[in-house]
Order: C-alpha cells, then sequence, then structure tokens
C-alpha cells in the first residue's frame, strides 16, 4: 500500500515536470488520488428534498432529483453535484432529472472492475431512463460525463431527442490528450502559471502537515486550471458528495484509457450541442473540431469567459445558446 505522503510526491513531480499541467488528472481522477472527506446526505437532508428518491441496479441505488418544469432531460453524473451548476433560469425550460452514476452513489455495492465497461455504464443509463419513464429526453453530460453520454447516444440514438455535452473530453488517456493539455497550458498568461505553482505547492504542504487525504483541497488547488476565475473556491460544490475510489480510478485508467470518441465511426442522426470554456486548461476545447462526417446535425460553442463548468460560469450565455440550440432543433418550445 502506497503511504498518502508518497503519492503527492509522486503527483507533484509530475506536476513540475509537465510545466503545471496535471495531464492526466481530470476532476474525477483526482477523487482517486486524493479520496473524498465530504459528508454523504443525511437522512433529514433527503427527507427535505421531495423528489429525491432511488433507482436500484443490482445492489447498488442511483439517487435522483427531479428539479424544474418544460422538456424532459435526463443529467447524468450525480443528484447532488449538478443541481447547483444549472440555473434556475434554465429549470424554467428544462425539466432536470438529476442521477447518479455508480461512482457517486452514497449506497454502492462494489462491481466487478475486470468486467465493468463501457456498455455496463450504458445499461445503467438506459435503466435510470426506462425507471424514470423519460421518452426520448434531452440527454446532458458534463466532463467525463459529456463523453460517457456521446457513447450511450451511439448505442440508443432512438431513445434521445437529443445531446449536450459540456466540458468533455473527445480524446482522453493518450498522448493526442496529453499534448492537447500541454499546448493550451502554453498559451496561459504566466500569473495563471505561478499562481498554479503556489496553489499546488500550498496543498503539499496542508497534506503533509494534517495528512487529511482531503479531496476539495486538492479540488481547490487546481483552480488555476479549471475555472476562468483563478481563484475560484469550487469546495462548495462537493459538499455532500460520496465518490468511490477504486471505481473512478477504474474509469480514468482502464476504461477511458487510449479513448478516441471518433475512432469508430458511428453515424449520428441525433442533434448534439457541444459546449466548452476556453478557459478549461484540464479539458481543451481544441481536442473538439468544428464538425463532423459522422455527426451531420453537429453544433460547438465555444464560452470566453468559462473553464470547465461554463453553465455556471456563465449562466446568462450558456443558457441563451443552449435553448437557443434547443428551440431550433424543435426539442424546447420557444418562449415569447
Amino acid at each position: 500500500m502506497i503511504a498518502v505522503s508518497q503519492i503527492n510526491v509522486t503527483i507533484h513531480r509530475e506536476f513540475r515536470s509537465q510545466t503545471s499541467v496535471i495531464a492526466p488528472l481530470l476532476l474525477l481522477s483526482l477523487i482517486s488520488l486524493f479520496g473524498s472527506s465530504c459528508s454523504p446526505k443525511t437522512e433529514q437532508e433527503k427527507t427535505a428534498t421531495s423528489s429525491y428518491q432511488g433507482i436500484q441496479v443490482d445492489s447498488t441505488i442511483l439517487d435522483y432529483v427531479i428539479e424544474g418544469g418544460g422538456t424532459p432531460t435526463l443529467v447524468i453524473g450525480s443528484h447532488i453535484y449538478y443541481p447547483k451548476t444549472f440555473s434556475e433560469e434554465l429549470k424554467n425550460h428544462l425539466q432536470l432529472h438529476h442521477v447518479d452514476l455508480r461512482w457517486f452513489a452514497e449506497e454502492y455495492s462494489p462491481v466487478n472492475l475486470e468486467a465493468y465497461g463501457i456498455e455496463e455504464i450504458v445499461a445503467d443509463i438506459e435503466s435510470a431512463r426506462q425507471e424514470l419513464g423519460l421518452e426520448k429526453p434531452l440527454l446532458i453530460g458534463h466532463s467525463i460525463h459529456g463523453t460517457i453520454a456521446m457513447e450511450y447516444a451511439k448505442r440508443h440514438q432512438d431513445k434521445i431527442s437529443g445531446l449536450v455535452i459540456i466540458g468533455s473530453p473527445a480524446k482522453h488517456g493518450n498522448q493526442a490528450f496529453d499534448q492537447a493539455v500541454a499546448d493550451l497550458w502554453e498559451t496561459a498568461h504566466p500569473e495563471r502559471k505561478i499562481l498554479q505553482d503556489s496553489l499546488w505547492e500550498a496543498l503539499q504542504l496542508q497534506l503533509a502537515e494534517d495528512n487529511s487525504n482531503d479531496f476539495a483541497k486538492a479540488y481547490v488547488a487546481t483552480s488555476a486550471q479549471y475555472w476562468y476565475d483563478s481563484l475560484y473556491d469550487a469546495t462548495w460544490l462537493w459538499d455532500g458528495m460520496t465518490a468511490h475510489t477504486e471505481l473512478t480510478g477504474h474509469l480514468f485508467g482502464t476504461v477511458f484509457h487510449d479513448y478516441d470518441m471518433f475512432r469508430d465511426s458511428v453515424k449520428l442522426n441525433t442533434p448534439v450541442w457541444v459546449g466548452m470554456g476556453t478557459y478549461d486548461y484540464v479539458i481543451p476545447y481544441t481536442l473538439w473540431q468544428k464538425e463532423y462526417k459522422s455527426i451531420p446535425d453537429f453544433s460547438l460553442t465555444l464560452f470566453e469567459k468559462s473553464g470547465h463548468t461554463p453553465q455556471l460560469e456563465e449562466p446568462a450565455l450558456f443558457n441563451q445558446r443552449l435553448l437557443e440550440w434547443a428551440s431550433s432543433k424543435s426539442l424546447i418550445t420557444p418562449t415569447p
């Protein structure tokens, strides 16, 4: 077993050697390295959320929460994290069904990792869609969940009306991904790079002193790469979260190792909208092209004052662009 301090030193050396780029580390893979000290939702909190419910897959419960009104929309990933990122205005147009995937499930039964891959993850999403009674919903995924949403669409495009991908990698765990991260970080302002070095140094000292293994600290320590506001404190987003590190490690280290979304050409007739922040140095927007022959109805929107989470960083503009697209595809009813 590797001690936390040994892991910290290893990551720190890699961090420095890549000119302050943590190329292999995404939001969830940070969890797999540092773990999460966030507290799970209490019974009182569950009771206070009237639409809090769960879906059983095997012996794991995928909790979900339903917010808003309008076009039925399935948001995969976490019923705790993602409701915090979408604005109330958007919920006037979309009925958001936020559902956990297994790595964020509070009531979790460990899977056989050797037998758990993309097909099994997609099957969980399809089970959730059926259980929720969603007939051709709009499907939304952010970060790695957007990549997973695309894999679902490849297999079940007849089950959704449209696909929304936010801050997600089209490639991951290979040289193309690492190079894109390094190239984009090279363009970052020197002050941002200096700040990132300082934040990471401070994290090393914190973990050396209390050995808390606190994911929130690790996430905040990469704020200069995740957010347009390089000092943004995202700790609040992780309050109440549960994460299963052996599964997140498997997700990034095996399932999405040497991944290329378009390696196998599967034609999608479903409308696809991709939103990327130009200040996202963890998932570079440069991984995406402006068009794809395999997706005739493809739209790419860049947010010039956003990092990894444009729906939270530029909510008004994000809502406008997303709803304009959805309305143009007759996915929602246009507002007066």
